[in-house]
Order: C-alpha cells, then structure tokens, then sequence
C-alpha cells in the first residue's frame, strides 16, 4: 500500500471542551463484540484522533477505517466465504492494524506470522492452520510462497472510499489464533472468539482509568498475547497506539527514549524486560514523565525493581500485576501495587510474598485452585489454577483430543458444569485467603524420591539477599546422580571471574538462607552465579540449556553477551 501517504494529525483536545474538565474518560460501548464493528463506533466518534502511528507516520480512526474497508474488499474478493484463516506476515508498523481491522471485517480469522519468527516455526503455523490466504509486505519463506499471497505492497489503495463487506459474522467466531508453544513441544493455535476480546477490554476499563488521551505502546510482537490487550484496548477505548519498531524495543535505552518523547501514558512489559528499563533509566536518568501505568504480564515480579524505578522517576505511576494465559484471553487477575507496599522495607514481613499474589479475577472470569482430587486447596496447600468464564477460548485449532483434555467441562460450586481450562499453573493459598503463583505444574521434577515444584523454590529463594534473578533446574551431578541445581545473578552485572561458579561464601549464604525456608529435601545442592541468564528464541529463560550444563564448564553465553551479539529487550511469546 505504497500510495498511501502518512499524515501527522493534530489529535482532538483531552479535555472536555463545554464543561472545562479533566482528561475524558475512555467511552467503550455497552452492547455488542464484534471488534470491528467496536472499532468503527470510536471511529464515527472521534474521526480525527490519532488512532495509529509508526516510524513514518501516522493514520487518524477515520483513515484507518477507510483502509481497513479498502483492503477488506480486496480481501472479500479473494476469499468470499467468511471463516477462512489469514495468515498476516507483516513487518511491525500501522499497516499490522489496518490488516487484521481488513481480516475481522471480511468476516475471516487473523494468523500471526511475525517475519521476525524462525522460518520453520513460520511454516509450521500456516501448515497446521490450513491458512486461506497470507497477507504480506515483503518476500516470505519459499514454502510459504506455495500458498495463495496477497502483496500489500503491490495494491494502490483508490482516492475514493470503498465500502467494507458486511458479512454475517457471529461474535463467537474466531477473531485470531495465536500458537503457543507448551509442554508438549508442539505449537498449539488458541482459537479467540471477538466476544472474549471485548470482554477483556470492558472488564480492564472497569479495573483502570482508561482515558481517550491514553497512548500506548506496541511494544511486543503481534504473535504474542500480550499485544491483544495493547491493539484492541487502546483502539477500542479510543486512545493511541503507538507501534514500537523492533530495534527500538531491543534498546532499553532507545524504549526509554520513545516513552518520553511519544508520551506514553499506558506501558504492558515482561518484567525481566523492566528491569532492563530500570538499569538504563538508572544509569541515565532518562525517565518517562506522562506514564500512568505499568502493567506486568507473563512473568512474577521482582518488586526490587519497581522501588528503584520509583527512586528515579514519578511516583504517581501506578504499577499493576496480572495473571494471564494466551487459553484465557491475555488477562485472568488484576493486581494493584499500592504505595503503602512498595513502601515497605525489603526485610518486612511478606516482602516478597505480595508480587507472586495473583491478585483477584476479572469481572467476567472466575478462577479456582484445586488439588489432585478436584477438591478446592486448603490454606498452605499448593494446587492447579482452572479458569471459567468470559475469557476461555474456543480450544486448539484442529486438535479436538487435546482441547477436550485441556478444557474440560467440570463441575461448577452453585450452578451447572461449566467449561474450564486447565491451566497447568501452580497457587498456593495463604491463610489469608491469597493466591500466589507457585509456578509450573509440568516443572515438577522428582529427585531422590522426592516431587518438587521448581516454581515453589525459585519464589522462595529469589527474595535471598544479594540476588536479582533465580532458577532452579534439574541437573544431574559429576557422578551422573539427579540434583537440584539453582542458576543465579545479582545487582553486580559483571560476569564473574571463575567462569559462573560464584564464590564459596555466596554459595553458604544463599545455601543457608534456602535451609531456612524450604524443606531440606527442596534445598538446591549447589548454587550458580552467571553474568546473565541464558535466555531461547522465545525470550523466555533457556532451561533445557542450564539443565544440561555439566558443572565442568559454564553454560552457553546468555543472549545479550558479547559472544552472542547486542543484549536484546527479551519479549516472550506468550503469557
């Protein structure tokens, strides 16, 4: 869609011009879930707002509706039976947007294909979708070249506007599938119905002070669940998003740098991301003065991080944890951090115990813990998370056998059964009634007779003195027998000098502390300081990496080593 020239539009004031008040708050329609259909009431309502912008420019709600319509014609015509799936091999920039409005609006399902994903994982996806056609803006893989192909950069978008198909489509079709990876090793594709979606942004505008002069950010790939939540909760709550380019969001510094000047008020990162952020906006005082909030996803928190980066920046920012998966609709719990906690001094009691609280669920989704037996846990009993409710999705693209296993349908407290996931997360109740993440259920590991839950250790032990990140992996020792190994780093970045092993001292300390809060058979039989932790493609921490280190020699260099290019901002894949 070369022809298309970007505009800079001065966006409409943020304040309410008849009765002189504050910032308007976000207007997100009561009725209906179709997104696009969402989407075109804030355009009708607010036609000259910036509704999306990149590098080059920028395109206004009323522009983006007209080359949404334009391309969903096109899109029509080619495959005129609603239903087909789309696959979206799209460089990050407005016209990732302006695709998957023309997709939904043809009345078809959206398919990530980041060009920024291996080749293999690429084809993989458009083989087990069955796709119906890709939509693309440079050259794709050979194999995916066999595919029907429709160039974006090939088509003029006509002067006049062309009216968009209006397809029959029900809100409980499918708006996107996006694989994830899980423990199988085989992607799966989450199928994501348009009513999940605006489920999602309703309940969160009732949690936040959405506001029509929110800026966003596109900070994550769009192959990941996260950037659900940014696309359609800034579009559809009428604010601004902007689109982060690539290399912009592999530089701590250079994202510091775009939250300042594009003035981002709403920011969604990983925390390990974050605390990348913190370091650089430590090292530079560059901090982002209009940013509102920060919401954490797809990690626990190191609320070390937050207190720092409160130390340098406003501390008006209200920072937000939340329990997501990708089967669940991005978000299932909110969880805000109040001043009084992040307040508190680390050595408090439960200092740490409140960033792994998953917080309470959504309006709309419902989420219980239970054990082996089905039955709810008991106070200080660890069990599975099983969501219900507005967020689940369909179940895995043409995987009907795993869908039934994985959404089952159960019995409900109080009503008839009801569909749920089944998350394979860990919690662990409180006797406080908190829920607090606990980890993976399939990170459970058996050693000497014994079945540990990794996550169990690594909560308990990332709060030790002197240590920033923890994980704890299987290991087997110089005599072949199985062990408990915890790979660790510290607020001292410096790789250390005797090639990961740490000094004796930190290791009795940290070996101490662990004797202190875990039973002796969860105590890890040796401790590992690295410079950083190995991280794989997905951004997530490499574990089968560290699981197969010998103890002779350090592990493979982490990805933002020198022997492994320039450090990358990690972005996992999924929540």
């Amino acid at each position: 869609m070369t022809d298309v020239t970007h505009t800079e539009t001065v966006t409409e004031t943020d304040t309410d011009t008849e009765t002189g008040a504050g910032p308007a708050a976000a207007e997100i329609p009561p009725h209906g879930s179709l997104l696009h259909l969402l989407f075109d009431e804030q355009a009708a309502r607010s036609p000259h707002q910036i509704a999306v912008r990149d590098a080059r420019g920028s395109l206004t709600y009323a522009q983006l509706a007209q080359r949404s319509d334009w391309l969903a014609a096109h899109l029509a015509e080619r495959l005129p039976r609603p239903g087909e799936l789309v696959g979206l091999h799209l460089d990050r920039g407005t016209d990732v947007v302006v695709a998957m409005l023309a997709v939904l609006k043809s009345g078809h399902t959206y398919v990530p294909l980041d060009p920024g994903y291996p080749a293999e994982r690429l084809l993989f996806t458009a083989g087990d979708a069955r796709l119906g056609l890709i939509v693309s803006d440079q050259p794709v893989p050979a194999d995916l070249a066999r595919l029907p192909l429709l160039r974006l950069d090939d088509l003029v978008q006509p002067a006049a506007p062309v009216p968009a198909p209006r397809p029959a489509v029900d809100d409980g079709a499918p708006a996107y599938v996006i694989y994830t990876s899980g423990s199988t090793g085989r992607p799966k594709g989450v199928q994501v119905p348009h009513r999940n979606v605006a489920a999602l942004v309703r309940a969160c505008a009732r949690r936040y002070e959405l506001r029509k002069d929110d800026v966003w950010t596109l900070f994550h790939s769009y192959s990941f669940d996260f950037s659900v939540w940014e696309i359609w909760g800034a579009l559809l709550s009428g604010g601004t998003l902007v689109v982060v380019p690539h290399r912009t969001a592999a530089s701590p510094q250079a994202t510091l740098d775009l939250l300042s000047n594009e003035g981002v008020t709403v920011f969604n990162v990983v925390p390990s991301v974050f605390r990348h952020l913190v370091r650089a906006a430590r090292r530079t005082g560059t901090t982002p003065t209009a940013l509102r909030y920060v919401i954490f996803g797809g990690e626990s928190v190191d609320i070390r991080d937050v207190r720092a980066w409160r130390a340098v920046a406003r501390r008006d920012t209200r920072f937000v944890n939340t329990y997501g998966i990708t089967e669940a609709t991005v978000f299932v719990t909110y969880r805000l951090f109040t001043d009084q906690e992040l307040d508190r001094a680390p050595d408090a009691p439960e200092g740490s115990a409140f960033a792994l609280d998953i917080g309470e669920p959504l309006d709309g989704w419902e989420l219980r813990v239970v054990g082996e037996d089905g039955a709810p846990v008991r106070p200080g009993e660890t069990g599975e998370i099983l969501v219900a409710g507005s967020g689940v999705a369909l179940g895995y693209l043409h995987r009907p056998e795993l869908t039934a296993q994985r959404f089952p349908l159960l019995a409900h407290p109080g009503g008839a059964p009801r569909r749920h996931y089944r998350s394979g997360d860990l919690a662990r109740l409180l006797p406080d009634g908190t829920f607090c993440y606990a980890g993976r259920a399939d990170d459970q590991v058996k050693i000497n007779g014994f079945r540990i839950e990794l996550g169990e250790v690594e909560a308990r032990l990332r709060s030790a003195p002197g240590v920033r990140e923890l994980v704890a992996v299987r290991t087997v020792s110089r005599i072949g027998e199985p062990m408990l190994t915890a790979f660790y780093t510290t607020p001292d970045t410096a790789p250390p000098a005797d090639g990961g092993h740490g000094d004796r001292e930190q290791a009795e300390r940290l070996t101490a502390h662990a004797r202190q809060v875990l039973p002796a058979h969860m105590v890890p039989g040796r401790f590992v300081r690295l410079g950083e932790l190995p991280v794989n493609p997905s951004g997530k921490t490499d574990r089968k990496a560290l699981s197969a280190w010998p103890g002779q020699a350090a592990p493979p260099p982490p990805a933002d080593s020198p022997a492994a290019g320039p450090a990358p901002v990690r972005t996992p894949e999924g929540l």
